[in-house]
């Protein structure tokens, strides 16, 4: 996992981390292979792409995008769903995750049931995801020690 800062025109900057994923990382409905995650932040949300070892069809990178408070709370329940092995969701006026603990790894619906995406991650690579989006959170939005 690495970060990276891009200064831009405006007022801040963009940070982005890359999140290596194995090889049994998924998204349907496309039903590619992701090898990696870029999360990064533009002034009001933070995005999560995906890097396909394949994209024949052009499917856009683009999986989530997130305000700042909602992508804390989804870091929030990732880090809940990985430590008690139960399903959680991930809800706000913005967002409607799910995410299931399944035999071999985690499994994010992304919205409603009838228009979801699908993302399958295996044990081995659920931390660094939690750790990506939480690391921009803190830069995005530190907050102080009391």
């Amino acid at each position: 996992m690495d970060g990276a800062l891009s200064p831009f025109a405006n007022e801040r900057s963009v940070f982005a981390v890359n999140v290596d994923l194995d090889e049994r990382a998924f998204v349907f409905p496309a039903g590619k292979q992701i090898t990696r995650l870029v999360i990064s932040n533009d002034s009001s949300h933070i995005h999560l792409d995906a890097i396909y070892p394949f994209n024949q069809a052009r499917t856009p990178p683009r999986l989530l995008s997130l305000t700042f408070e909602d992508a804390k709370e989804l870091g929030r329940q990732l880090i809940d769903t990985v430590y008690n092995a139960r399903t959680q969701h991930a809800l706000s006026d913005t967002m409607r995750i799910a995410i299931n603990v399944t035999a071999n790894g985690y499994h994010l619906r992304i919205g409603d049931l009838n228009v979801s995406t699908d993302l399958y991650l295996s044990t081995g690579c659920i931390w660094r995801v939690c750790q990506g989006i939480l690391r921009v959170v803190d830069h995005v939005a530190p907050v102080e020690a009391q």
